[in-house]
């Protein structure tokens, strides 16, 4: 009932608008109604739908998997893209990953990562090291891939090494 009160109501502005000033006053009234009707659109959509939170090719999941496991949700979307290019890496997986190797060495060895970066070398070997410095600066190439699987798998099962 109250959606035909609200039509009835936007035909009388529409019909006043017209008698009142025209042509363009039409225009301008029907472009006004029309963003008042997307608006309330969108405020009737739930603002999260947990098939939209689901990584592209894995399954959906239900909202108390997305809520239960959200940081594990957020560290898989980060590394999966960072196999894109070098940007999506630097800027989403790297940081993490970087954190993840200060906390390991700060509880496990007593390595502050900031100010003993070359201890932190040491440990986590030359191979990997330039994948997770935090003093390399971040690469803005699109066009470059990323670090392969394998190699994440690496930096992974590394970081596990490290870890207390």
């Amino acid at each position: 009932m109250r959606a035909v009160a609200r039509v009835l109501a936007a035909g009388f502005a529409l019909v006043a608008g017209y008698l009142v000033a025209g042509t363009p006053a039409v225009v301008l009234l029907a472009a006004g109604l029309t963003v008042l009707g997307l608006l309330a659109a969108r405020a009737a959509v739930p603002a999260a739908l947990p098939a939209l939170e689901a990584v592209a090719g894995e399954e959906t999941r239900g909202t108390d998997d997305l809520q239960q496991f959200s940081s594990y949700w957020r560290i898989n979307r980060a590394v999966s893209w960072s196999q894109v290019s070098a940007r999506h890496y630097d800027s989403t997986a790297r940081p993490l990953l970087t954190r993840l190797l200060a906390v390991a060495l700060a509880d496990g060895h007593g390595i502050d990562l900031s100010r003993e970066p070359e201890r932190a070398r040491e440990l986590l070997g030359e191979e990997l090291w330039p994948l997770l410095d935090p003093g390399r600066p971040a690469s803005g190439d699109t066009f470059v891939p990323g670090p392969d699987s394998a190699t994440l798998h690496a930096v992974a099962i590394r970081l596990e090494e490290l870890w207390p």
